[in-house]
Formats: C-alpha cells, sequence, structure tokens
C-alpha cells in the first residue's frame, strides 16, 4: 500500500497517550465479503504499519460465507499472529457478521472496521483515550477518501483525500444518514479543534466503543438482513439510552467508497430493515416515514418484541 499523509493537527501529534501496558486493549471486527485479496492486504498492511499492536489482542475477520476464491482464510492469518478469521457458516450480511465477530472477546473495547480502508499514523490511541474518558460513548474516527481507481495495479498512484470535521445527520423520512451541510463550529461557536464533538447520527462503518457498552445497549439488531437501516438504528439508539456518538479529529482513517458493490443487494430486505428500525425507535414520527415511503406501511417487519424490550 502508499503510505497515506499525515493528516493530524499539531495538537495531536504532540498529544501524549497511555503507555499500552495502563491502557485497555481492543479487538478488531472486520466483516467482507467479496472483496479482493489487494484490498484485504493492504488493509491488513496498513493496520499493522499504522498501529500500536501492543493494544490489540486480535484482529478477527468475519468471512460472511465467501467462495473459495474470495476466502482468504489461511493468507490473512499467515499476514500476523493476531490475525483471525471466523467462517459464517451461510451468508448473514454486514449487521448480523459484526455481532458474530463481537461474540466471545474478552478485550474491553470493540473496534468495528471495514476491509477497504487505510489508516493514518496513531489512529487507534486517540479513539482509546476518548472512551476511557466516556463510558457510554461511540467513537468514530474522521473519514478521508480513497480515490478510484483502487485496484493495486499501481499501489504508487493510490490518492489520499484528507477528511475534514463533519457531523453527521439523518432523514427520519428516509432512514437514511447523511453530511449536516453545518461545521462543527456553527452548531458549538467555542469549539476548539481538534476536540472530540458530538454528531446526531453516524455513518456506521467504522468505530469504536466499550465491549461492556455494547452489550448493554443491545449490539445490533440480528434480525436485519444483509445491510442497511443498521447505522440509523444505533445512531438512535445509543443517543435513546444514554450514550453519544463522538468523531475523534486525532484518530484518522482513509476508505475506499466503492463504486459498485461486489455482492448481490436485495432493496426489499434493506426495507425491512428501515423498517425495523423505525418501528422499535421513532415512536409517533414512525408516520412521517410511511408518508414519505407509502409501501413500508403493509410490509412485515418480522417480530419485534426483543428489540422493544431494550
Amino acid at each position: 500500500f502508499k503510505v497515506p499523509p499525515d493528516p493530524r493537527h499539531r495538537k495531536c501529534r504532540e498529544a501524549a497517550y497511555d503507555d499500552p501496558g495502563a491502557s485497555p486493549t481492543v479487538t478488531i471486527v472486520i466483516p467482507y465479503l467479496n472483496e479482493s485479496w489487494f484490498h484485504l492486504r493492504a488493509c491488513v498492511a496498513s493496520l499493522l504499519w499504522a498501529t500500536n499492536m501492543d493494544l490489540v489482542d486480535e484482529v478477527r475477520f468475519i468471512d460472511d460465507a465467501n467462495p473459495p476464491d474470495h476466502s482468504y482464510s489461511d493468507d490473512l492469518q499467515a499476514l500476523h499472529p493476531k490475525v483471525r478469521v471466523l467462517t459464517n457458516a451461510k451468508r448473514l450480511g454486514l449487521t448480523h457478521s459484526k455481532v458474530v465477530g463481537a461474540q466471545g472477546v474478552t478485550s474491553p473495547i470493540l473496534v468495528f472496521l471495514e476491509p477497504h480502508c487505510v489508516f493514518a499514523k496513531q489512529w487507534l490511541e486517540p479513539l482509546v483515550q476518548q472512551l476511557r474518558q466516556a463510558s457510554r460513548s461511540v467513537v468514530l474516527p474522521v473519514l478521508g477518501a480513497i480515490a478510484n481507481p483502487y485496484d493495486g495495479r499501481d499501489p504508487s498512484k493510490t490518492r489520499y483525500g484528507v477528511g475534514e470535521a463533519a457531523v453527521g445527520g439523518l432523514s427520519l423520512k428516509a432512514i437514511q444518514f447523511a453530511w449536516m451541510n453545518s461545521s462543527v463550529r456553527d452548531r458549538n461557536a467555542s469549539y476548539e479543534t481538534p476536540d472530540p464533538y458530538p454528531s446526531p447520527a453516524m455513518p456506521g462503518g467504522l468505530f469504536a466503543l466499550w465491549r461492556s457498552f455494547w452489550e448493554e445497549s443491545g449490539t445490533y439488531d440480528t434480525q436485519m438482513g444483509e445491510w442497511g437501516g443498521e447505522n440509523v438504528e444505533m445512531s438512535v439508539r445509543v443517543w435513546t439510552c444514554g450514550g453519544r456518538i463522538e468523531f475523534v479529529p486525532c484518530s484518522h482513517v482513509f476508505h475506499w467508497f466503492r463504486p459498485s458493490r461486489p455482492y448481490s443487494f436485495h432493496a426489499a430486505v434493506s426495507d425491512r430493515n428501515d423498517k425495523r428500525a423505525a418501528a422499535v425507535w421513532f415512536d409517533n414520527y414512525t408516520e412521517l416515514m410511511y408518508r414519505a415511503r407509502p409501501s413500508l406501511r403493509l410490509l412485515d417487519a418480522g417480530a419485534l418484541s426483543e428489540r422493544l424490550a431494550l
């Protein structure tokens, strides 16, 4: 992989972080489906380059029932002793695979990532430090972009776009995440760069939290299929359950926003996911969704009793 720029603010570079021996450790969970070997290898290589592995107990890749030519189980585990691959017997989808990956973890902190990322130096320490100050927070790095083409033909030409502090919001009508037009300082005139800051919603791909809060707040809804809706559900659930969503600008990760998905995706499954999220968490605001998407009104969302009990 091509080493990314160091986008950190001067205060971040000068910050003093706890010695790994005095810091809580993490397990990293990365589901993957039909990813290329180049992207997986680049992800791990940059992770090892940018991360103090003394903070990491395990890197768990969740093989979501990949075909044999896209499993790469042995290849991944050969990259580092802390890399482990768990294989789903059947395709469970992104949401459920994250739950599988978190099961049985003993590390105090869980970090969820995607398999097509490149990491800036010292991306992990700021997330861990912020969690030590906030036991009910979900913390996220600032996301930069990896430009297309990103296919491994000439890694030296990889182009990175540095991410900026942004605030996430969501549409109750569309059940979709979207970046807000207002800046962090628009929302808080006293904000000082590069302090962590709250966000109403989260994009959902990359985040960290205490394992205890992950479990207490209900993990993910495992009845949601494939992917879609889980980040909206989690955004509302975290704030409703007394938690916080916070971006940590001293942590930077570069993400490849793929031009197309390398796997099948069914809109009907995503629609059902959205209805499940709204039926459990939106209360009277569910009607806004039905007015915008009337086809969801009669859609069967499945059993909701376990989620409503949260």
